[in-house]
Order: structure tokens, then C-alpha cells, then sequence
């Protein structure tokens, strides 16, 4: 990935590149204090607190099972986004997320609290049932419906 730094991280926008000028360019890397985020561009709609794939070009789509073999990049989307427009992504961190940091994921029904996630066969959702892990984040609290739980990663998300 090219650079790191600040750039002026706001993971809760989104941009179209028409409208108002992009504040990094795709594949940059800034750091707040909730961890690590990617500046990628939406390929087909994503909803908030999504699990994204993020392939060698920047695009981010919804991770599915499928997807996520085609890369190791994964991280979680803050807002939801449109097709085309671009956004910053939360792909974790050494202490990224954590408890009241306010970072999300969609998580399905009977997670187990800080178990391992995994891809699923549904887009954008994580679980514990193994399939491709997803390596260095876990979800905070336990799920009774599918639902998005605060996260916490140990180092940047991969699979």
C-alpha cells in the first residue's frame, strides 16, 4: 500500500470524486486513534459495518468466502457506501478498535464473544464458523441476531 500518515482520516464520509476533491488516493493508509484505515472505492453498494475484500487496485467489495481467497486485504466498513464512491475502510491495527472505540462489523446469529471470525457465504457478514479466518481481529460481544459488534484487532486484518 502506498503512504501512511493522517490524511485527514474521516472513515464516516464518503466521496463521489466529482463533487468535492478526494482527501488521499486509493491504497493510502492513515491511523487515528481507533487503529489503521485504507482509502479504497466501492465496487457495488456497501452497507455500514460490512466486512470489505480489498483487491491490488483499491476496490472494496462486500467479503464473501469466495472473495476473500482471492486476496489476504479485509477490513470493515464505518459508513455505507455506493457503488463508485470512495471511502475510508478500518483494516485494524496493533491495539486498533476495542471496547467504546465505536468500530463495527456485521456479525451473524451465535457468535461466541472474542472467538475467531471467519468469512461467510454472506456478504459483508463475519462468523465463528470456520471457513477463510480472518487473522488479527475478533468481535467484542456475543450475537443473538446478526448484528454489528464493536471489534478489536492485534494487527492489520488477513486472511
Amino acid at each position: 500500500m502506498s503512504g501512511s500518515g493522517s490524511f485527514g482520516v474521516n472513515y464516516k464520509k464518503v466521496w463521489d470524486g466529482v463533487s468535492s476533491p478526494l482527501p488521499a488516493k486509493l491504497k493510502d493508509v492513515g491511523h487515528s486513534t481507533e487503529g489503521s484505515f485504507v482509502f479504497v472505492q466501492a465496487s457495488g453498494a456497501i452497507a455500514q459495518y460490512d466486512f470489505v475484500h480489498i483487491d491490488t487496485e483499491g476496490q472494496a467489495a462486500k467479503c464473501t468466502t469466495t472473495l476473500a481467497a482471492q486476496t489476504s486485504q479485509v477490513g470493515a466498513a464505518q459508513v455505507a457506501a455506493a457503488d463508485n464512491e470512495y471511502l475510508w475502510v478500518w483494516i485494524g491495527g496493533e491495539q486498533g478498535g476495542g471496547t467504546g472505540k465505536g468500530i463495527k462489523g456485521s456479525i451473524l446469529t451465535g457468535y461466541v464473544a472474542k472467538n475467531t471470525l471467519y468469512t461467510t457465504a454472506t456478504a459483508g457478514v463475519a462468523d465463528d464458523t470456520a471457513t477463510t479466518k480472518l487473522i488479527g481481529v475478533v468481535g467484542l460481544t456475543a450475537t443473538t441476531a446478526t448484528q454489528a459488534v464493536e471489534l478489536a484487532s492485534t494487527s492489520i486484518i488477513t486472511t
